[in-house]
């Protein structure tokens, strides 16, 4: 099962349900805009938000939001329509260039096959350069007659202002990582030990998720984005939890694992990440125990904690947000890495007996 076939199966309508609520509104007001904007993370469901809009302001039989039976519902569900178009990056690219905005508005020239109000959805709006952009913004400025843009972004800065300011913004808000988590174990026989771990580590792009544990049929984007993340990760608490636990060698540890990192720069993101489980998990150990995320690190975690006094883990969490800032300041990250692993091995005030 693919990735985008397991988003559609998957019922988005509860949990994105405000998004749902004001295109609701709008259907049943008819007072559809010229152009939405739809963004937030990557199998949210935008997408299937988008059909469900199109559907409910061409269905037939006005008795309802949409009634699925209809020859306009139909098509719709069965990617038929005529009058409902999709604009992508083509394949293998990942940029949209103005010749398919070109070729959109050769298209739009025309009115509509049979739709009352056709559609055009293009699901990586953030993809289009900055020419294809201004072909777009002058079609949204004289809008073709019933017709509505639907863009999807992931980083809607990479839009230009004066598109998003003749949009409607819908937010479509991330996924729980409990969501995750049940979908993980559900749809891909995940180990709920490891679907935890991950969907509260992880950020919630489902794609990157996927692409950590191997579940995704892309594999060269699985190598890229973290084909080993379960052993990497397992490696980098152990190689921390050594480091804080040996006095003796603390320093020569820190800067051998500070080594090591920089020899994966791919991998920073995500073990800035799992440092950030780690520290929080530490924070909270001595109180609530039973909701770490690195659960199986628990017996580590209860060591550590008569070991090493509770107000140093607020202060290397504090550390590691500073050091990221650094690194996305493009400082160098030998010397940022260096100083964050000095700063852990140099502060760890004991447990008062």
């Amino acid at each position: 099962m693919g990735i985008d076939q397991t988003a559609s199966d998957f019922d988005q309508m509860q949990h994105q349900s405000e998004a749902f609520l004001e295109l609701t509104h709008i259907i049943q007001t008819k007072t559809i805009p010229n152009a939405l904007l739809f963004y937030g993370h990557e199998n949210t469901g935008r997408k299937e938000a988008a059909l469900i809009f199109a559907k409910g302001c061409n269905c037939k039989t006005g008795t309802a939001l949409f009634c699925n039976t209809c020859t306009s519902c139909r098509k719709i569900n069965n990617n038929s329509h005529p009058d409902m178009i999709f604009i992508d990056p083509p394949t293998g690219k990942n940029i949209i260039t103005i010749s398919s905005i070109r070729e959109l508005g050769s298209t739009l020239s025309s009115r509509p096959n049979e739709a009352k109000y056709r559609m055009v959805l293009i699901s990586n709006a953030d993809a289009m350069n900055v020419q294809a952009q201004n072909a777009l913004l002058k079609m949204l400025e004289e809008p073709p007659e019933n017709t509505f843009f639907i863009l999807m972004a992931i980083k809607i800065d990479l839009l230009l202002p004066t598109i998003i300011s003749r949009c409607r913004k819908i937010r479509f808000k991330p996924l729980s990582s409990k969501i995750i988590a049940r979908r993980l174990i559900s749809e891909f026989q995940t180990d709920p030990e490891i679907a935890h771990i991950v969907s509260e580590t992880v950020d919630s792009a489902f794609r990157k998720i996927l692409a950590c544990l191997n579940l995704t049929s892309e594999k060269d984007s699985c190598e890229k984005e973290g084909l080993n993340w379960v052993r990497r990760r397992k490696w980098l608490l152990e190689t921390l939890i050594d480091m804080i636990k040996n006095d003796k060698d603390a320093v020569t540890k820190g800067l051998m694992l500070s080594q090591k990192l920089c020899l994966e720069p791919d991998f920073i993101s995500d073990a800035s990440a799992i440092m950030k489980t780690f520290f929080r998990d530490l924070m909270i150990f001595h109180i609530l125990p039973e909701k770490i995320v690195n659960l199986d690190f628990f017996d580590s975690f209860s060591h550590i904690s008569q070991m090493v006094h509770k107000d140093c883990y607020f202060e290397w969490l504090k550390c590691l947000y500073k050091s990221e800032k650094k690194i996305e300041a493009n400082c160098t990250l030998r010397l940022v890495l260096d100083s964050f692993f000095l700063t852990i091995t140099g502060n760890r005030r004991k447990v008062c007996v």
